[in-house]
């Protein structure tokens, strides 16, 4: 036997060993007082047999632990940062135990997991809900879905569901919108085109170089101008435009950009101006994400 082998057969005087059919080296268990020192291989297929064979119910034993379930549900919301919706959760997140309340943030998308402990997982169920409907109440539209729910996702299946069809017209976002809604599979997603240099922007629009430069000056009306011509060339029911521009150079890497997001829709147009700040890859994510967020609450406002 290799000394590498005797080494693992070795445990600390007075402890309790663990027997591992699964390997070599043994876990072992000090008691004291106040608690236990568990020592385990970590290999996973170790690990997991001797957790749930051994550790576990040493556990349950030793502290006469109950079996609980534990069940956890997560809002996804957008439309303002982390912080901004820990404020109006932050009594929640702080005071409550079970169920537990916490957010987790990722470009332009913030989740809420709510996690419940109980001894059946109805009654975790019903502490879920109890705290989901609080939150909801307090949230309001900035929660556009469930667990693993999708932003894009569930537009695509609005759009499905009042029979509307959609274009969208980038020149910042370098086709990240076209690509979240096509990855849907929808058929209510007719055509996405990128246009991020000026000439293709004027080739798109028909016009002459004048009127072009005359037009872009006004950010606001050159993005209702994107928007209209894509609903008109496509013959969509809607169509989304998304134009950025840099507004200074922060750091290395980073910048300040306004983002201008129009919507056309038979009634007229819907426009959102929002400043961001980062880095060029993260700016193009979260202004796809602001977007397609403007036309997810427009079309909860049509549902109605």
């Amino acid at each position: 036997m290799a000394e590498s082998n005797r080494k693992q057969a070795y445990i600390p005087e007075g402890s309790i060993p663990i027997e591992n059919p699964k390997g070599t080296a043994p876990g072992f268990i000090l008691e004291y007082s106040n608690g236990s020192i568990i020592s385990i291989p970590g290999v996973p297929l170790e690990m997991e047999y001797l957790m749930e064979n051994s550790v576990i119910p040493y556990l349950r034993k030793r502290f006469g632990l109950k079996h609980q379930v534990i069940q956890y549900k997560v809002l996804r919301a957008c439309g303002l940062g982390e912080s901004a919706i820990g404020q109006q959760i932050k009594d929640l997140m702080k005071e409550s135990r079970n169920p537990s309340v916490g957010t987790l943030a990722s470009v332009g998308d913030i989740r809420v997991r709510i996690t419940a402990k109980a001894d059946s997982p109805e009654q975790a169920s019903g502490l879920i809900e109890k705290m989901e409907k609080e939150i909801r109440s307090r949230l309001g539209a900035l929660i556009y879905g469930v667990d693993n729910e999708t932003l894009h996702g569930n537009i695509a299946r609005e759009l499905e569901r009042l029979n509307l069809t959609l274009s969208a017209v980038e020149t910042f976002t370098g086709g990240i919108i076209s690509q979240k809604l096509t990855s849907t599979g929808s058929h209510s997603f007719v055509q996405g085109i990128v246009i991020p240099i000026e000439i293709s922007q004027r080739q798109f629009l028909g016009l002459k170089s004048e009127q072009f430069n005359s037009l872009k000056d006004d950010s606001k009306r050159f993005t209702d101008s994107l928007a209209r011509k894509a609903r008109n060339e496509f013959k969509t029911d809607l169509a989304l435009a998304m134009f950025g521009k840099i507004a200074e150079k922060q750091g290395e890497g980073e910048y300040r950009m306004e983002t201008y997001c129009s919507l056309s829709t038979s009634a007229g147009m819907e426009n959102h101006e929002y400043s961001l700040g980062g880095e060029l890859w993260m700016l193009r994510e979260r202004a796809a994400i602001i977007a397609l967020d403007v036309l997810r609450k427009y079309l909860l406002k049509a549902g109605k």
